[in-house]
């Protein structure tokens, strides 16, 4: 299942973390987006069940790379 990116975050708050998890705090997710742009990254739905939802402030490419060779490691591949 592919996560939540952006503007498919239904979310009216979440809580933002890092690339290399560091929490950036709570943010109304309009401020959420804002954070993001201006970093030139994503925002990425994590944990989608915390409450708030817990989101990374990460370039969606290198989030995807990530997973998919996790997801090749947990399988044996």
């Amino acid at each position: 299942m592919r996560p939540r990116i952006n503007g498919q975050i239904t979310a009216s708050e979440v809580r933002v973390v890092s690339e290399d998890g560091a929490a950036l705090g709570v943010f109304a997710i309009a401020d959420a987006l804002k954070l993001v742009a201006s970093r030139r990254e994503d925002l990425v739905e994590i944990e989608p069940e915390a409450v708030p939802p817990v989101c990374q402030a990460i370039d969606y490419g290198k989030y995807r790379h990530r997973w998919i060779q996790a997801e090749k490691d947990r399988r044996g591949l």
